[in-house]
């Protein structure tokens, strides 16, 4: 199926509807299809969806009250559902490499085999944590609310972990690539650390507050301050490549994707930046957040939750699609695909017409820790729903999908169907 005309779009492209889940012909009007939707099984009056990760080929996600579970992210499909620590415990993160996946609960690390969500370790934090944590290979990292980091070794449950005290107050996941880890703190610095060996690298001292974790492409660290720049460094020396300064304080993570990188002020406005130069490209009043890019345009979120629909080259508005209240995008910055959840566990997934297979812009797998003469030394020292269950609260959701819709192959996995498992019920729709 070829894609639609942009010249079939405009600004004044609407669709109104009511129910979540996003209709076929409102897609379709804007050159967009649904690949399919799943939802999770939560008690939306005990338990709500907090956090999701896309690494590569799995979306991951937490559950306030401790649940991990991970689908295909490119056809809905279950591969596993977890309870993690104590039922009823925040769950913080995920943070997921090519082999596991690590989530924060209560004062305790927890560490998960990738494929089938069995737990590998868990231990104990030496504080209370700030954030989730992010991992590289072979290392855990987690900041505490004091500004302190703790790192730990994946493969090694016993090794005495390595910390570093910041200044200021730690309220987000540091941000890991091969070689560096860096880290924002209330008081307006960033810190970089060796990711590969002991040591502080360099911080970096803004004009304001960071309040957003830092992007990173190809050894190139992109840090937004609510002083109003972006900022481009170097991420192993700190050098300053360019900043450019959006006129309005920055509360979101840059994106970074090719050759451009995507920064949202509160004007609001989009900022599409040349990644080499800090020229900007274009930039679009009323655009809220990056959502993702596909081969000839960039998808957006307005103030109302709305997805816009970008001229790649320009910015200019093409279309916009509606979305149910409590509907929220994924910043996507590794495909094309366009995943909307909420906070009950709706997740569905929409790409351009005829884009059976994502566009891939990065791959996660390809952040692996660089060798290094010393690389061996440890740097810590020593979609046809099935029939709804009673009591299920997207009833309506799932019978808002269309008849011809068949349910998506789920991994056989007998273990997840244990006990007091809150995602017994899950339904997912190709």
């Amino acid at each position: 199926m070829s894609l639609v005309t942009l010249a079939c779009l405009s600004a004044s492209t609407q669709y109104v509807y009511a129910g979540p889940l996003i209709p076929r012909p409102a897609a379709s009007q804007v050159g967009l299809e649904r690949a399919w939707f799943a939802q999770i099984g939560t008690d939306p009056a005990r338990s709500e969806v907090t956090a999701w990760t896309l690494h590569d080929d799995c979306l991951f996600g937490v559950t306030d009250s401790g649940t991990a579970f991970a689908l295909d992210a490119n056809t809905g499909a279950r591969l596993w559902v977890r309870q993690v620590g104590k039922q009823g415990y925040r769950a913080f993160g995920p943070g997921a490499n090519s082999r596991f996946v690590a989530i924060v609960s209560g004062a305790k690390l927890y560490l998960l085999n990738r494929d089938d969500g069995r737990l590998m370790w868990s231990r104990d934090l030496g504080s209370a944590p700030g954030a989730g944590p992010a991992i590289t290979e072979d290392y855990a990292f987690v900041v505490m609310l004091t500004g302190r980091v703790e790192g730990y070794d994946l493969n090694d449950p016993d090794a005495r972990p390595w910390y570093y005290n910041s200044r200021g107050r730690a309220y987000l996941r540091p941000v890991t690539t091969g070689e560096v880890v860096s880290w924002p703190t209330s008081a307006g610095l960033l810190y970089v650390s060796s990711a590969t060996k002991l040591g502080l690298l360099y911080r970096l001292e803004t004009n304001d507050e960071i309040v957003a974790p830092p992007a990173e492409m190809d050894g190139n660290l992109y840090i937004a301050s609510l002083d109003g720049y972006l900022y481009s460094i170097d991420g192993l020396t700190g050098n300053e490549n360019w900043r450019f300064a959006t006129g309005y304080p920055v509360e979101t993570a840059p994106a970074v994707v090719g050759k451009r990188v995507y920064v949202s002020s509160s004007e609001p406005a989009i900022h599409a930046v040349d990644t080499k130069s800090g020229r900007e490209l274009w930039d679009i009043a009323g655009s809220n957040i990056f959502v993702a890019q596909g081969k000839s345009r960039v998808y957006a979120a307005d103030s109302r939750g709305s997805l816009q629909i970008l001229d790649t080259e320009t910015g200019s508005i093409l279309g916009t699609l509606n979305t149910a209240e409590g509907i929220y995008p994924l910043v996507n910055e590794q495909t094309d695909r366009i995943y909307l959840v909420n906070r009950h566990g709706l997740v569905q997934c929409l790409h351009e017409i005829g884009a059976d297979k994502p566009l891939r812009h990065r791959s996660m797998a390809k952040a692996k820790l660089k060798k290094e003469d010393d690389s061996d030394v440890n740097p810590f020292g020593e979609e046809t729903p099935v029939e709804a269950g009673e009591g299920n609260a997207f009833d309506e959701a799932l019978e808002a999908g269309p008849a011809e819709e068949t349910p998506a192959e789920e991994r056989a996995d007998e273990a997840d169907q244990g006990e007091n498992n809150l995602f017994d019920d899950l339904d997912f729709f190709e």
